[in-house]
């Protein structure tokens, strides 16, 4: 329980770190639901929208559902 107050006392503190977790978690979230929906996967809509853990759920349905990691090219 000490390690959850010590990090609810660092995002209080530092309030640009609370908007970039923030930041993070809506763009994953939103390109998920985009995908799920154009693909018709209902589950992994309502997964993905109701259940947040740090992009975690989104970020593993764009890898394992979708082409979208895979037209990425990190040599240019």
């Amino acid at each position: 329980m000490d390690l959850i107050n010590q990090f609810g006392q660092m995002l209080q503190s530092n309030q640009n770190l609370l908007l970039g977790l923030t930041l993070w978690e809506a763009f994953w979230t939103l390109i998920a639901l985009w995908f799920s929906a154009r693909n018709n996967h209902k589950v992994w809509f309502l997964v993905c929208g109701i259940m947040n853990f740090f992009g975690l759920i989104e970020l593993f349905y764009l890898f394992s559902k979708t082409n979208f990691f895979k037209s990425f090219r990190f040599d240019e």
